[in-house]
């Protein structure tokens, strides 16, 4: 059975864990295409991803909803209520995304301003946020069906489309930016037109996918205020979770800066090289999200709980192996981002302390994950935003303020992210999660 349940982890959570890499190098690639243009065309790209993935704050009400209704509704055989959950919210996420379109649109070069970047910078970020700002809606409709394909326990079918979006992108990407196979040379702009084709391009995919009724699972055209209300009672508590985390991180980087570019750069570089252990870290999350909704759903309780905690420990082996490779060969994980000696001391220093912390943090990406997909997303909340500004961000500032050492920040981090997945572990030991109604 333990062998069953491990090799159902790893068949969901890998291709996820895959997916998400897929998102990043995506990224990457733009990236790496527009920095043949000139500095400021990175600078304006950069900064516009780093403006769209706010909004995935609000898209994560949606399909964190969505996951956890659907992976109950398919544990419990429901197959008509959960199509009923996807088809209601996907219509709720669409009207609420087109103000969040339109304002993106309309203000996109200010955006920049209020930022601070320069005037080149802002005309060109402009340019490119506004036309992605467009795509907005299916961007939100985008994640509620991966995450409903994920929460009937399909992952691979989201990879497929994944790789499918991917090869999309870097074609256009490299026909419209540089102007191939007679189109114009678009620069910053082609990138846009790239990056808003590909977005329509994924949810056109998840359309078909869910009209065909082939998969496990598919539209149900009946709306229900009830089902959008019980969806949006797991999600709107994952909404200020998101929020409240990435104003943490943010203060986090404003408290490093004041150690000098270097030290910046070092860190920039080191959270790029943590966030490929972050990658099997998001499949577990997703795959004990399915696992605990379904087993629930199912009123298979004992499973439920076992499933989480196996998916846990399979986690925490990925990502502790990968935590020793930043302990004992970081220089090396460095020289892929960057060749200066004084910034690769910096991300070392900063990779060494964080490798210490893979562990738990394992911990708290399939703990929190498992409490969402129960729909306990009210405890997470709590938990992990007060751990997040009690135990991290308040310290880590009284201490720099008086010892002005970066690494005590470092230190405080790891020693935040154990003491919240013993939170997270006691609270899940509890079981008080497994009596949620959804």
């Amino acid at each position: 059975m333990l062998n069953q349940r491990v090799k159902k982890v790893l068949n969901l959570s890998l291709p996820a864990a895959l997916n998400s890499f897929l998102d990043m190098l995506q990224t990457l690639i733009d990236l790496i295409m527009v920095g043949r243009i000139s500095p400021s065309a990175i600078a304006s790209v950069g900064v516009s991803m780093q403006l769209i993935w706010g909004v995935y704050v609000f898209v994560s009400i949606f399909h964190i909803g969505t996951n956890a209704l659907v992976s109950r509704f398919i544990g419990a055989k429901k197959i008509e209520d959960a199509g009923k959950v996807i088809f209601s919210i996907s219509i709720v996420a669409f009207i609420f995304s087109l103000p969040v379109a339109v304002l993106g649109y309309l203000f996109s070069e200010k955006l920049f301003y209020l930022i601070g970047t320069s005037k080149d910078v802002a005309k060109l970020g402009g340019e490119y946020l506004g036309i992605v700002a467009l795509t907005i809606p299916f961007l939100f409709l985008g994640g509620i069906y991966y995450s409903a394909l994920s929460a009937s326990g399909d992952t691979k079918t989201p990879l497929k489309i994944g790789i499918a979006g991917n090869i999309f992108n870097t074609i256009f990407d490299y026909i419209l930016i540089f102007g191939h196979f007679g189109f114009p040379e678009l620069g910053v702009k082609g990138a846009a037109i790239a990056t808003a084709l590909t977005n329509i391009f994924e949810v056109v995919v998840y359309l078909i996918i869910l009209f065909s009724r082939k998969f496990n699972v598919y539209f149900n055209y009946e709306f229900s205020f009830d089902f959008v209300r019980r969806a949006l009672k797991v999600g709107i508590p994952t909404g200020f979770e998101r929020v409240i985390t990435y104003s943490s991180y943010i203060v986090l980087v404003v408290l490093i800066t004041e150690y000098g570019t270097y030290t910046l750069a070092g860190y920039q570089v080191g959270l790029r090289i943590e966030g490929l252990a972050f990658m099997p870290g998001i499949g577990f999350t997703i795959a004990a999200m399915a696992l605990v909704g379904q087993n629930l759903g199912a009123k298979n309780y004992e499973e439920a709980e076992k499933s989480a905690i196996t998916t846990m420990k399979v986690a925490a082996v990925f990502m502790g192996t990968l935590g020793i490779l930043m302990i004992f060969v970081p220089d090396y994980l460095c020289m892929i981002f960057t060749s200066d000696k004084k910034t690769i001391e910096e991300a070392v220093i900063y990779l060494r302390i964080m490798g210490i912390s893979q562990f738990p943090l394992a911990v708290v990406f399939v703990l929190s994950g498992s409490l969402r997909g129960a729909g306990a997303t009210k405890s997470t909340l709590f938990i992990n935003t007060s751990s997040l500004w009690l135990v991290r961000i308040v310290p880590a500032f009284i201490l720099s303020a008086i010892f002005h050492n970066v690494l005590l920040i470092y230190l405080i981090i790891t020693i935040e992210t154990y003491f919240r997945a013993f939170v997270l572990w006691f609270v899940f030991k509890k079981g008080k999660w497994k009596k949620i109604e959804v």
